[in-house]
């Protein structure tokens, strides 16, 4: 897939990419180095060959489409994994891309002393900023598709977005695109993909919306076709 959206940060970040087997991550960063790209490859190296153990011993964690129950042995993304999906009422691995993109921003922060950190893995991002920051949503074909976005202050969130009509990820809704704000990726990836999955038509976005908050969701932004809702604690921006 053609990430052309990773352009349009207006260079405020110095950027870089990782990819490896399916992880494919644009990484902003308020100041580079270039141990950063080495340190982050051995990591996602690292959290795949994990994974990829783990589900080895443990089918129903990657191929359920409800919680799965996890040992507090095993491995620490394994269980927030587990964790995030117990919120949000899905499998597990709808939280993969999130979970990966938060440990990567944990490491630029722990171990590079950034003061800013941005991790975009297929859309769901890690963000760390010390200055107001705005989302663009990708919705596909929608005539919103980068027309509409959210405001971010300073702090940490997680911001992921589900969609039903674009990417190869499983999805049960029709949805253009669902965007969820949480203080962590793993969890907004989970909720991204439980609430694209209850819009499958334009009658369930307010539906949607009714229900949608609660103490780990802070915003949802959900476009299918031509219609818009939101609702949270975070401003819509529209984009020119």
């Amino acid at each position: 897939m053609d990430r052309f959206y990773r352009n349009l940060h207006k260079g405020r970040f110095k950027g870089f990419n990782i990819s490896y087997l399916e992880t494919d991550l644009w990484i902003g960063v308020d100041r580079f180095e270039e141990q950063m790209v080495d340190a982050t490859y051995k990591l996602i190296v690292q959290l795949h060959e994990q994974l990829h153990d783990y589900v080895v011993r443990n089918k129903d964690f990657l191929l359920s489409f409800q919680p799965v129950r996890v040992s507090s042995q095993s491995p620490k993304t394994v269980i927030k994994m587990a964790q995030a999906a117990e919120y949000a009422h899905v499998g597990p691995m709808a939280a993969v891309a999130g979970a990966f993109a938060d440990e990567v921003g944990r490491l630029l922060i722990e171990n590079f002393g950034c003061s800013e950190v941005l991790v975009e893995n297929g859309g769901d991002i890690f963000i760390k900023n010390k200055e107001p920051v705005i989302v663009c949503v990708y919705a596909g074909n929608s005539s919103l598709s980068q027309k509409v976005g959210l405001r971010l202050p300073a702090g940490t969130w997680g911001v992921c977005t589900s969609s039903g009509t674009v990417g190869h990820s499983i999805s049960f809704g029709r949805a253009d695109a669902v965007t969820v704000v949480c203080e962590n990726a793993t969890v907004a990836d989970a909720f991204a993909t439980a609430y694209c999955n209850m819009v499958k038509t334009e009658e369930d976005i307010e539906n949607l919306l009714e229900t949608a908050l609660n103490k780990h969701v802070r915003t949802v932004l959900a476009i299918y076709r031509d219609k818009l809702g939101i609702v949270g604690e975070h401003q819509l921006v529209f984009i020119k």
